[in-house]
C-alpha cells in the first residue's frame, strides 16, 4: 500500500532541483548570510522547484544548521529545501535530520559517513533504517559508487538494500548516481512503480521522461546551461514533462555546447567522493549568483576551466560576469569592499 509520503512525493517532485552552496565572508571566517540569501533568490528566479544544500562544503556542524535556517527562511513557500545528510557519523546524521525537520526542510537526501565500512548488505539496511526512523521527513535514497559497497554487488550498490529500504514509509524517491546504464535500467524496472526514480544527468532525460516516467531531475549546478532570463535547462525538462518533445529537443541541442563543457568538467569527479565546489559556484556566479570560495579542503580554481565555463555561457547567448576578482570573495562581500 502506497504511503501518504510516497503519494506526496509523486505529486510534488516535478521539475529540476539545483545545488545551493554556502557563502562565506571574504576571510572565510563565518557565513555570509546576504550571499546565501542572494543565491536562494537566484535559485527561485531560475525556475528550480527545489534546492539541495551542500552541507559538507566547508561547514562546521553548527554552521550547517545555520545555513539551513537561512535558506528555509529566505525560500518561504517559493522553493522546496532539502539538506544533504552527509556528515562524519550516524549520530550527527540523526541529529541533523531532527533539526532539519524542526526547521522546516521539505525533504532530505541520505548518504553515508566516509568512515562507514559495513560488513554486509544487512548492516547497510540496518543503519539506514535508523536514519529513517529518526525523522518524519520524506527521504531520498542515494545509490552511488562512492561508498565502496561494490564489495557486496558488482553494480556498486546492492539491489537487496534498495529492495528493503524502498518499503519504508518515509522513503519517497531514489536519486541514482551510478552511471552504469544497466543500473539505471534496473532502478526504473525494479522500483519505478513504488517511488519516483531519477538520474541527475540531462542527457538521459529524453529517454527516461518519455519512456520510464522520470518526473524530476537533480540536484546539480545546472546554472552553466541557463540564466534566470533564459532558463533553457529548466524549460527543456518541463517541456519533456508536458509531452512537448520536439520543442524540448530543440532546447537540448541549443544547450549542448554548454552541456558538454559541464559534463567534461564534472564527470571526472563523479567517483571521487567529493566535487569541485568552487567551480560549480563559479557556474552560478557567471549568470548572477553570489560566487565565492569554500573552505579547505577544497579543489583549486584554475584559469583554463574558468574560461571554458565562461565561453560555454557565451555560446548560449548569455553575457557572463567578467570580474573574477568579484567571484573569489563573493558578490556581496565585493560590494561591501567597494562602499
Amino acid at each position: 500500500m502506497t504511503s501518504e509520503y510516497k503519494r506526496w512525493a509523486k505529486e510534488q517532485f516535478k521539475g529540476v532541483q539545483n545545488l545551493l552552496f554556502p557563502s562565506f565572508t571574504a576571510d572565510l571566517s563565518k557565513l555570509d548570510e546576504e550571499g546565501i540569501r542572494h543565491d536562494v533568490r537566484q535559485t527561485i528566479a531560475h525556475g528550480f522547484f527545489a534546492t539541495e544544500l551542500t552541507t559538507q562544503a566547508g561547514l562546521t556542524f553548527d554552521e550547517a544548521k545555520r545555513f539551513l535556517q537561512i535558506v528555509v527562511d529566505e525560500a518561504g513557500d517559493q522553493l522546496m529545501v532539502s539538506p544533504g545528510i552527509i556528515f562524519d557519523s550516524f549520530e550527527k546524521d540523526i541529529e541533523f535530520l531532527k533539526f532539519a525537520e524542526a526547521t522546516g526542510a521539505h525533504f532530505a537526501l541520505l548518504s553515508y559517513p566516509a568512515s562507514f565500512h559495513p560488513r554486509s548488505s544487512q548492516e547497510i539496511i540496518d543503519r539506514t533504517h535508523e536514519l529513517c526512523e529518526a525523522t518524519s521527513l520524506p527521504l531520498v535514497l542515494y545509490p552511488s559508487m562512492k561508498y565502496n559497497f561494490g564489495r557486496f554487488h558488482p553494480s556498486g550498490f546492492p539491489f537487496e538494500v534498495i529492495d528493503a529500504l524502498v518499503e519504508i514509509e518515509n522513503v519517497v524517491s531514489i536519486l541514482v548516481a551510478i552511471t552504469e546504464p544497466a543500473y539505471i535500467f534496473e532502478a526504473f524496472r525494479r522500483w519505478g512503480d513504488q517511488v519516483p526514480v531519477q538520474v541527475p544527468w540531462e542527457r538521459w532525460a529524453p529517454l527516461l521522461v518519455t519512456g520510464h516516467g522520470q518526473q524530476w531531475m537533480g540536484p546539480g549546478a545546472y546554472e552553466l546551461m541557463q540564466s534566470p532570463e533564459k532558463p533553457y535547462l529548466v524549460n527543456y525538462f518541463n517541456l519533456l514533462l508536458e509531452g512537448k518533445v520536439d520543442q524540448a529537443m530543440e532546447l537540448f541541442w541549443r544547450i549542448t555546447p554548454a552541456r558538454m563543457t559541464f559534463e567534461n568538467q564534472f564527470l571526472p569527479t563523479q567517483t571521487l567522493g567529493t566535487y569541485h565546489w568552487p567551480l560549480q559556484k563559479y557556474y552560478q556566479w557567471l549568470v548572477g549568483g553570489n560566487g565565492g570560495m569554500t573552505r579547505e579542503p577544497v579543489m583549486k580554481m584554475n584559469q583554463f576551466p574558468m574560461e571554458e565555463a565562461r565561453n560555454a555561457v557565451r555560446a548560449l547567448g548569455i553575457e557572463p560576469r567578467l570580474n573574477d576578482e568579484e567571484f573569489f570573495v563573493g558578490r556581496k562581500q565585493y560590494e561591501l569592499r567597494r562602499r
